[in-house]
This record gives C-alpha cells, structure tokens and sequence, in this order.
C-alpha cells in the first residue's frame, strides 16, 4: 500500500488518484477500518478518540466501551469543541481534553477554518484552515500517566507522526491493545515528510503491533494475542 501511494507521489498523481478512489469506493471507503476498530473495543475500555472532532467516532466508541468504560476525547479545535461538549457534557462516559497532542508539552499554533466544516483544522498549515489560535499541547505520554488507552484512534490532518512520537512509552504498556491511525498522505507530502507512513508502520511495528492497512488511508496496529477480526457493525 505504502509503496503504491509513494509512486503515485513521485509521479504527482496521487491526488486524482485518491478522488477516484473515493468516489468508486465512497460507501465502503473506511468500513473495514471502522469495523475492524469497533470489534477491538470491549465494554468497560479506556478509548482515547485522538482528533475527535464533533465526536462521530467518540460517539460509537462510548456505545461499545457502556457505562464501566471512559472515552477520553482529545481536540483542539475550538468550534468542534463546542460541538463536543453539547453532545457529551452530560455524559459520565466521555471525558473532553480540549489540547492537541504531539511530541512536546507547551503551546503551538493551531490552524483553524473561519467557517464551514471544522474536519480539516489541524496543527498543519494547509489552504483550507488559514486563521490560526494558540492550543495547549501535550505528549501521549504525558498523558498517559493518569489514564493508559486500551484502545486510541488517530485522526489528525498530518499530523500523526508527531502524535506518535510523543507516546512511544504508552505504545509500548501491555494494556494497550490497538492503535488505528488514519494517515494523511497529501498532507504529509506537502510537509515534506513523504517517508512519514513508513515511519509510522516502523514506529507501531517497533512496540508490539501486527500491522494492516485496511484501505489506502487507514493503518490499524493491534496485538497479535488480543486480536478480534473484523465484523459488520451496524
């Protein structure tokens, strides 16, 4: 996968690519992934929702883990933040971090859409999110130290290389059963870190983790003695 997606960059067509991907495989397109992260999470889990956004995944992931498990919900993004805490405000369940993570404790700038969807905002630059903020960040491991993930799910707009890198200790805590990953391709190219998927396919392979890449886009890490396959999730 990783080595099909970087001729396409080098040959500068991975865009076209990518929407004629999406548009044949647009019903599917993620399924596998979605399923197969849902079927690895177990009533009564510590889920972190890494880059939830308005909170559709933090919302299925409190359905599986019930009322003995907690949903950490991790995002920055002002106006999705808002969203968050009208859905999940009353909820015993969820638990809202509004702080990016990254490889370093402190402060960054965070870059934002004026208007519209908040789906892209992101601690990259890119021409959809112009405007930027100052965001509290934080290492998964600094984290980690009061709440260790059963399961964490990443989706940051780029930035996932640095996520990692910055819980390489709780990557590595026996609990920890998966990590699905939803790598930006375009958005790392354009940062320049075009190796940057391999990277995270070695960093998850270096803690423990059995990898797969369940379409073009989604890598999940999962630990060969706790694996469940995927299963149709309504």
């Amino acid at each position: 996968m990783i080595q099909i997606r970087s001729l396409a960059q080098q040959l500068h067509i991975l865009p076209p690519i990518v929407r004629i991907y999406r548009r044949l495989f647009s019903e599917a397109y993620e399924q596998k992934f979605r399923d197969l992260l849902l079927t690895n999470i177990r009533e009564g889990d510590l889920v972190w929702d890494v880059g939830a956004n308005v909170g559709l995944y933090t919302r299925l992931f409190a359905d599986r883990v019930g009322g003995n498990g907690k949903v950490i919900a991790f995002e920055p993004s002002p106006r999705a933040f808002a969203q968050l805490q009208s859905s999940f405000a009353t909820e015993p369940s969820v638990i809202l971090q509004e702080v990016a993570l990254s490889d370093f404790d402190g402060q960054a700038d965070f870059f934002v859409a004026e208007r519209g969807s908040t789906v892209a905002d992101s601690l990259v630059f890119h021409s959809g999110n112009s405007a930027s903020i100052r965001t509290s960040v934080k290492r998964g491991d600094s984290m980690c130290s009061l709440n260790a993930p059963a399961i964490i799910k990443i989706d940051v707009e780029g930035a996932e290389l640095e996520v990692l890198k910055g819980m390489t200790e709780t990557l590595r805590t026996p609990g920890l059963r998966g990590v699905f990953v939803e790598v930006h391709f375009l958005a790392l190219a354009q940062r320049g870190m075009r190796t940057a998927p391999v990277e995270i396919q070695k960093i998850l392979q270096h803690a423990g983790f059995d990898v797969i890449w369940t379409d073009a886009s989604h890598i999940a890490g999962l630990r060969k003695s706790t694996l469940r396959s995927a299963r149709p999730i309504a």
